[in-house]
């Protein structure tokens, strides 16, 4: 697995999520749910990370860098 991105928030990283999944990439949010069981205030102290597989990850990076067409 390889990580696509990370985020402060798990709203954003499940956003991310759906975007790659509507474009046939599989993904999986990880570290979401570190932040309500550790109760960290502070979201910086705890990754949350958005992963592919590794075959995937040029696709996912492809599609997370498009820009929206005008």
């Amino acid at each position: 697995m390889k990580v696509v991105q990370k985020f402060n928030n798990p709203i954003s990283a499940n956003i991310c999520k759906g975007v790659l999944e509507e474009n046939g990439v599989p993904a999986f949010v990880l570290g979401e749910n570190l932040v309500w069981s550790t109760g960290a205030v502070n979201t910086d102290l705890v990754a949350i990370e958005v992963v592919v597989d590794d075959a995937l990850y040029d696709k996912a990076m492809e599609i997370l860098n498009a820009r929206p067409e005008d």
